[in-house]
């Protein structure tokens, strides 16, 4: 029997656009206030408000100065985040308040570094609003492609993801945006869907499910591609940079490890299955084996929703809505601008309710979830538990449901 479908009106050509756009207006005006109540806090001797940005525009910088191995030793990079920290505020800091950066470690792959090293040729503002409007291209065209129509602008502008991270300055779009547009690109253009997902290995560890994904459907020239693009970005990293840059990057991934049990992550900021546990009180090493179980889960969820379900889902909006949920749930370091990859999830779950129809209570599930997601941050610090995964996991589930009813509706109309 079918699910009684919403009642819920086609959504008009006009309004989603505008209220996407007031939303990501008020974005835009609540990012400004906090960076300008920064510029108070530093002309006033206070502590100056720093962002995920100022580590990535340091790395810019000391590539202008230093071998890019440089990026993987500790002095050289905390001196370099000094120096982006005096140029976030035109050099007036005391030498007090550019210590309260901090010291961001350089957690990316030498592959990371063709992103970041033409940001030091603007300045440090006019380099931040470069980065997110190049970043957006291609998270702005994946949306575009899954949404064929102004409701786009309503997910790609007001999800609060985006929110983060513009506020953050981060590689949200980046990374989203050259997944998602990946995976719409899969059925129509393979190989180039490969290249984007390669592109992707920037940040690698959102690409751990991909393969097995790509796999199970058989998809294999598109994997073919991804290899061949990941391997061709390893070469070129290593010729352009040096290899000492490789051997830089493996020699701190224990240490990038070692900082969860030191305690050297934000906790609030993370949302991963990781940082839910320990926020609830679990001992690291049980929150550690909370996080290998929900990645295990989220890959067997991958192989099951990628196997043989073509027929069902033809499209394939409910296998990649279920793909870029179970990644946020597999990987151990997920932060709140990260999130992004959530956009498309929510994105694809609508395209598919917009196809086959929804019970009446799934769009207001779906709305509810992306709304929830804006309010993360607050919660986390004021009660101490992290329930990001939590909302990721109410999407991936009204997915894996949507797939699984479609299956049942298949097997019942061939009997």
């Amino acid at each position: 029997m079918q699910p009684a479908k919403s009642t819920f009106p086609r959504l008009s050509l006009r309004w989603p656009a505008i209220l996407g756009g007031m939303i990501f207006i008020a974005y835009l005006a609540s990012a400004i206030y906090v960076h300008r109540e920064g510029f108070h806090a530093a002309k006033n001797g206070e502590t100056p408000l720093f962002t995920d940005y100022t580590s990535l525009y340091a790395a810019s910088l000391l590539l202008r100065q230093e071998e890019a191995s440089h990026l993987y030793l500790g002095r050289q990079m905390y001196a370099a985040t000094l120096q982006a920290a005096q140029a976030a505020y035109d050099g007036t800091l005391s030498d007090e308040q550019a210590r309260q950066v901090g010291f961001p470690p350089w957690l990316y792959p030498p592959m990371f570094i063709f992103f970041a090293a033409p940001l030091a040729y603007l300045s440090y503002f006019g380099a931040y609003i470069a980065w997110l409007a190049a970043t957006a291209l291609p998270y702005l065209a994946a949306l575009r492609r899954i949404l064929h129509d102004r409701e786009f602008w309503l997910f790609a502008l007001a999800t609060p993801p985006v929110f983060f991270n513009i506020m953050y300055g981060q590689t949200g779009f980046l990374t989203a945006g050259l997944i998602a547009l990946g995976l719409a690109l899969i059925a129509t253009r393979p190989m180039i869907a490969g290249m984007l997902i390669g592109l992707a290995s920037c940040k690698p560890h959102f690409g751990i499910l991909i393969p097995f994904a790509l796999i199970a459907a058989g998809h294999w020239r598109t994997f073919v591609s991804a290899s061949l693009s990941v391997v061709f970005l390893m070469l070129a990293s290593a010729l352009a940079f040096g290899i000492d840059v490789w051997y830089g990057f493996i020699g701190t991934v224990a240490n990038n490890f070692a900082g969860f049990q030191a305690g050297a992550y934000k906790w609030q900021a993370m949302t991963s299955v990781l940082s839910f546990l320990h926020s609830l009180g679990l001992k690291p090493a049980l929150a550690w084996y909370g996080q290998i179980v929900a990645t295990l889960c989220a890959l067997l969820l991958v192989v099951w929703a990628w196997r043989r379900s073509g027929d069902i889902d033809e499209r394939g909006d409910l296998r990649c809505s279920i793909l870029c949920s179970a990644t946020l749930l597999a990987v151990p370091m997920v932060y709140l601008y990260d999130l992004v990859l959530m956009v498309p999830a929510l994105a694809w779950l609508w395209a598919d309710m917009r196809q086959r129809g929804a019970a009446r209570w799934e769009p207001p599930a779906l709305a509810i979830c992306a709304a929830a997601l804006l309010g993360l941050r607050e919660f986390a610090w004021a009660s101490g538990i992290q329930p990001g995964a939590a909302l990721v996991a109410v999407a991936l589930w009204l997915a894996v449901r949507r797939l699984e009813t479609a299956r049942a509706h298949a097997l019942a109309g061939t009997k």
